[in-house]
């Protein structure tokens, strides 16, 4: 992690230190603005790399919002999904992809099918499935996705680059090199047209493809020593 990058983190972390005990004392621990200052803090936790303090404060605020809120409220979702996100990244793939279809399937009955959090509800599912080398469920899930938020975001939104990225590194797990590659050149090209060449998303969108390009010519050597030479 990048110096600056870990001191905002830092930073921000401590702010929202400071807000939730400001928040609890003031508006008590139940308060939904309480509940949602120690979501904050457990978000800003997972960007310093502190997955398990931050899964625990999840699971913690996720406890609160559902007895306060019930569990059916669209700010318990967002908690969910991010207690979901936080196994990810704790490796428990499985776990997270159980409470990812959870709330999905709730997401769809009281958001609606192209409601912007079902969106990202799908999203996250197919990523949990794609960590957990289910990468054919993934790949169907993110075309779904991609199609979806090009027809309800539009094709230059944010979440459409995202998912279309996705989408690309689904197609490397599956041996689709060759789509892989193509679909990250265009996704770079967008992300260069739309955000600019400095951009930190286009920056990373840059990196995927060199990714993508590396492991189609590591393909493309292993098929040509395998090719029966004539002597």
């Amino acid at each position: 992690m990048a110096l600056n990058s870990l001191r905002e983190h830092r930073l921000a972390a401590d702010l929202h230190r400071e807000n939730l005990a400001s928040h609890e004392r003031v508006l008590g621990p139940d308060h939904p603005d309480t509940l949602s200052s120690r979501n904050n803090l457990a978000v800003a936790l997972e960007g310093l790399g502190e997955h398990r303090q931050a899964a625990d404060l999840h699971r913690e605020a996720l406890l609160d919002a559902e007895r306060v809120l019930g569990p059916h409220h669209r700010d318990t979702l967002i908690i969910r999904s991010n207690v979901a996100t936080a196994l990810n990244h704790l490796g428990e793939h499985r776990q997270a992809a159980d409470l990812h279809r959870e709330n999905l399937a709730n997401r769809e009955r009281i958001l609606g099918f192209d409601h912007p959090d079902t969106l990202g509800s799908r999203n996250n599912l197919a990523v949990a499935l794609d960590l957990l080398g289910e990468h054919q469920q993934a790949a169907d899930l993110y075309l779904h996705v991609v199609a979806d938020r090009e027809r309800v975001l539009g094709h230059d939104h944010p979440d459409s680059l995202a998912g279309r990225n996705n989408l690309a590194i689904a197609l490397e797990g599956l041996g689709e090199h060759q789509q892989a590659v193509d679909l990250h050149r265009e996704n770079l090209a967008d992300h260069e047209r739309l955000l600019g060449p400095a951009h930190p998303d286009t920056l990373t969108s840059r990196n995927n493809l060199a990714i993508a390009e590396a492991r189609l010519a590591e393909v493309g050597r292993r098929r040509w020593w395998r090719t029966p030479r004539r002597r």
